[in-house]
């Protein structure tokens, strides 16, 4: 297996490095052929805006080919989306993940001070982006970015933090790289062409970002209400459940949002809610010893249905209601 080295940078500087190590030449300082005992197909690299570069890949690879990056003293943050009808493999802090469409798995997100290599697949084509970024312009993203890795700096250095992620592309963004298929590179039109999809694509990430963020916080006024319909379930734990219909509409809300802020809230839906409160309470009345059978306690809390009780029992305790049954002596 052929493995070339590289580092990344916002200008151009390290695409000739890249160029060499596979053994061609940079055309127009943007576009990479590679030569035809590696395989064939083109890399094409263009800085978008200051701080803000992308680098795209489509090739058919003939030879093995491990592409190791480097750190570097470059502050970036790097976008990986790979949209290759096949697997291709990438390793990031030394554990490797599988990355293409057709894993679904095909986005990346990376700190250029954690090294990683990536290993196309041999006899297929490889269709990737790479959105580089200063760390600079992300500074309010990568402080709520929950998903953080740490790793110890050169010796005499404090420690810094670095992270890297691995998920989903939208199927907007899907949409867009594809769209990148029908354009040439030899087009005059390719660069603006790529330049304007790779600022759409930061644009969709940063907005299920901070979509995701924002529907996270729980008002004031929110939180009263589901508490208003948790208390109303407990008031009620004798009864039927009541519809998501009745209680959504108790919250003033849609069902859909209601019972994703009861959840966020309780980390729990309200229909398991109440099945579990429900099934506390009859532990309670099955070690009250006021029952002559397990039916009376069965219809108590509105089952008509004693294997129906007895599975749900059986869910939150992993035993069977006879089991805590006291029976009335008197």
């Amino acid at each position: 297996m052929k493995k070339i080295f590289h580092y990344y940078s916002l200008n151009t500087e390290w695409l000739y490095t890249f160029a060499e190590q596979i053994g061609a030449k940079v055309v127009d300082h943007t576009t990479v052929v590679f030569p035809k005992e590696i395989g064939k197909g083109h890399c094409y690299f263009t800085q978008i805006t200051t701080g803000v570069s992308v680098f795209f890949i489509d090739i058919e690879l003939q030879t093995p080919l491990k592409i190791c990056r480097q750190t570097s003293e470059n502050e970036l943050y790097i976008f990986h989306y790979d949209l290759s009808e096949h697997v291709n493999l990438i390793k990031i802090n030394n554990k490797d993940y599988e990355i293409g469409s057709y894993d679904k798995l095909d986005l990346a997100i990376i700190d250029n001070q954690i090294e990683s290599s990536y290993k196309p697949a041999l006899n297929e084509r490889t269709f990737a982006l790479r959105i580089l970024v200063d760390k600079k312009l992300l500074t309010d993203f990568i402080n709520k970015f929950k998903k953080k890795e740490f790793k110890s700096s050169l010796k005499g250095e404090s420690e810094k933090q670095v992270f890297y992620h691995y998920g989903n592309i939208d199927s907007n963004s899907t949409l867009l790289i594809q769209s990148l298929k029908t354009v040439s590179i030899y087009d005059l039109s390719f660069e603006s062409f790529l330049k304007g999809i790779s600022l759409k694509l930061l644009g969709n990430f940063f907005n299920r970002f901070y979509e995701v963020e924002n529907k996270s916080k729980l008002t004031d006024i929110e939180s009263n209400a589901v508490k208003k319909t948790r208390d109303y379930l407990l008031d009620n734990i004798h009864g039927p459940f009541p519809s998501l219909i009745f209680l959504a509409a108790m919250a003033g809300m849609s069902e859909t949002r209601y019972k994703a802020k009861f959840k966020e809230c309780f980390n729990i839906t309200p229909k398991n809610f109440f099945i579990e409160q429900k099934m506390t309470r009859a532990k309670e009345l099955l070690q009250s010893g006021k029952y002559n059978s397990l039916t009376e306690i069965v219809y108590e809390l509105n089952y008509t249905k004693l294997s129906y009780f007895t599975s749900k029992y059986f869910e939150i305790f992993n035993r069977r209601p006879i089991h805590d049954f006291i029976k009335n002596r008197i």
